[in-house]
């Protein structure tokens, strides 16, 4: 795995992780890289096919499906 910087990191596993929602549901990543040499969790997919629309303004992403929003995340030192 590698970097903008040119940075490398080992990736040590390539699984399946599930994660609930806000609306008590659990969807299901597949093919997720395990990074050990991450201090932080990174989380980055393409967007394409997976019914999902995404909405960026003012500092906030927020992640839907119909009117459901299933992902908000805020703005922190240019990272979402």
């Amino acid at each position: 795995m590698s970097f903008g910087d040119r940075h490398t990191c080992h990736i040590e596993g390539i699984v399946t992780i599930h994660i609930k929602l806000f609306d008590g549901k659990v969807r299901e990543l597949k093919d997720v890289r395990y990074v050990l040499q991450l201090k932080k969790n990174l989380l980055s997919w393409s967007f394409g096919g997976a019914g999902l629309r995404e909405t960026l303004g003012e500092g906030v992403l927020k992640m839907s499906i119909g009117s459901l929003v299933v992902l908000k995340c805020i703005r922190r030192n240019n990272l979402y």
